[in-house]
């Protein structure tokens, strides 16, 4: 008997890479998971390693040995360029990944995943930000993952960048800090640092990398529970961008046009917004009316397999 047609779907980010291996009707053979594959913040080689590590995990796990991968679908920050999807396609020729490749942006995923009907609007915010649109004629559209030099607003990296520069206004006087101030607290022993002195010892030493910053977030966002400025200075704004992002798309996709639409679905996505409910309210709040049915995606790879399992027809 002749197996099922086997399906991959990658999800790959500034944090981690995780793979599926399914048979085509949707099942789940095996898991596989390495380190961040984003090409822009670690490199191609790097970026490369990671993916094969992935998937040869999720093949190993599911038994599969050198059973052909009928289509797989890549979702991955930092491979939009047309010139980096053929590089893409080179690797996964150059491996055997599968015979037929569909190149993906990891907010494809989460709208895949996350609306009903494969349309509406996928938010993500976990180390970057983005927000992806796709309407029911078609039409698409997106704002933001523009990197953390002139974008990622919302993010977990730009919210903890923002709560160390609070803690280094407070630390010079150029704003006064509750008592106590927890923020302070927390980040320096996160940091490793005594006093708000030695943070810059520490943060421009040998591992802070960009993702391990962004974990910083959550601390960000917990002093915020006692810290009104915290609130008012870092979350409020960031929850305005993130609304901004998606207003961006609902413009861009023309859902306002769509008859009858009504307000478009919404799936969030990114371990920083779903970790974060205050955030998260405030962006429902944020969008108010505007806002449809709202779904949360927790394994955004489920979205690549979906994708692969659409083009196995």
């Amino acid at each position: 008997m002749s197996r099922p047609p086997l399906v991959l779907g990658v999800d790959g980010g500034g944090t981690s890479t995780v793979a599926w291996l399914a048979e085509g009707e949707g099942t789940i053979l095996g898991r596989g998971a390495a380190g961040p594959s984003n090409a822009k913040a670690i490199g191609p080689d790097r970026a490369r390693a990671a993916l094969g590590e992935a998937i040869a995990e999720a093949r190993a796990e599911a038994g599969a040995g050198g059973a052909p991968i009928e289509v797989a679908c890549l979702g991955l920050a930092g491979f939009d360029r047309p010139d980096e999807r053929a590089l893409l396609a080179r690797w996964c020729e150059e491996e055997g990944w599968a015979n037929r490749l569909i190149p993906a942006n990891d907010g494809d995923l989460v709208l895949a995943a996350g609306t009903p009907e494969g349309f509406g609007i996928a938010l993500i915010a976990g180390t970057g930000s983005i927000a992806v649109g796709r309407s029911r004629t078609g039409r698409t559209g997106r704002s933001g993952g523009w990197g953390p030099l002139i974008g990622d607003e919302g993010s977990a990296y730009a919210v903890a960048l923002a709560g160390l520069r609070l803690v280094a206004r407070r630390f010079d006087g150029r704003s006064t800090p509750p008592e106590p101030d927890r923020l302070t607290e927390t980040l320096c022993r996160e940091l490793g640092a005594p006093t708000p002195r030695e943070i810059v010892t520490q943060l421009y030493g040998p591992g802070w990398d960009r993702a391990r910053i962004a974990g910083l977030a959550r601390r960000v966002v917990e002093a915020a529970e006692q810290d009104r400025e915290v609130e008012e200075l870092i979350l409020r704004p960031a929850a305005g961008e993130l609304v901004a992002l998606v207003e961006a798309v609902r413009r861009g996709i023309g859902w306002d046009g769509e008859e009858g639409g009504g307000p478009p679905p919404l799936a969030m996505a990114g371990g920083f917004l779903l970790g974060a409910g205050r955030l998260r309210g405030l962006v429902k709040d944020g969008l108010g009316s505007r806002l449809g049915p709202l779904g949360t995606v927790a394994e955004p790879v489920l979205g690549a397999v979906i994708l692969a399992r659409r083009g196995l027809g």
